[in-house]
């Protein structure tokens, strides 16, 4: 049979105030963002450029598709 510690999970609970303070104790600096500071680059995925292949040379019969007739399905 176990038996359960008196103490309980309660031990392990670590609230925001005791973070805060080992931060502290530890000599950790808070990082303070400057208000005026340049943003990161972003990328837009509907902005950028696409790829357009060259015009240029075609193989024989390639485009042939084109003076078929749609049967319109």
């Amino acid at each position: 049979m176990r038996i359960n510690p008196t103490t309980g999970l309660g031990a392990f609970a670590l609230t925001a105030g005791d973070k805060a303070h080992k931060k502290l104790r530890t000599g950790a600096v808070l990082l303070i963002k400057d208000p005026n500071a340049a943003k990161p680059k972003t990328l837009n995925i509907w902005q950028q450029p696409t790829y357009k292949p060259e015009s240029g040379y075609v193989r024989p019969g390639a485009n042939d598709f084109l003076n078929i007739k749609s049967r319109g399905f």
